[in-house]
C-alpha cells in the first residue's frame, strides 16, 4: 500500500499526465501546442508536479519537517525556471527567470526568519 505522501505526489503526477493528455488532444484538434506557451508550461510542470504537493505536505505532514519540503520546492522551482527560461524568448524568459529568482529569494528569507526565530527563542545566560 502506498503511504499518504506517495499518494499525494503520485496524484499530482497523475494530474500532470492528464493535463499533458488534454494538451496533446488540443494540439491534434486545434493546433494549439503547449510548447508555444512556455510560461504556462513552466507553471504546469513546476507548480502542479512539484510545488503544489510539496507545499501541501509541508502544511499537513508531521513526519517530515516542513523546512525540507519548502527547500525542495524552492530549489526545484529555480531549476525548472532555468530550463524553461532557456526555451522561452523575450519577456517570457525574463518573467520565468524572475519567478525562479523570487523562489530562491523567498527560500533565503524563510531561512533567515527561521534562524532569527531560533536565536530569539534562546534566553541569554548571565555570567556569574
Amino acid at each position: 500500500m502506498i503511504d499518504r505522501n506517495g499518494r499525494i505526489v503520485f496524484g499530482a503526477l497523475l494530474v500532470l499526465v492528464l493535463i499533458l493528455t488534454v494538451s496533446a488532444i488540443a494540439e491534434f484538434q486545434y493546433g494549439i501546442e503547449l510548447s508555444d506557451y512556455p510560461l504556462l508550461s513552466f507553471l504546469l510542470f513546476a507548480g502542479v508536479a512539484v510545488v503544489a504537493p510539496q507545499l501541501y505536505l509541508a502544511m499537513t505532514d508531521d513526519h517530515v519537517p516542513p523546512r525540507s519540503r519548502i527547500q525542495f520546492a524552492a530549489v526545484t522551482t529555480a531549476v525548472f525556471a532555468i530550463v524553461f527560461a532557456g526555451i522561452a524568448d523575450g519577456v517570457r524568459s525574463l518573467l520565468i527567470a524572475a519567478i525562479g529568482t523570487c523562489a530562491l529569494f523567498g527560500l533565503i528569507s524563510y531561512e533567515v526568519l527561521i534562524g532569527y526565530r531560533a536565536t530569539g527563542d534562546e534566553s541569554p545566560t548571565r555570567a556569574p
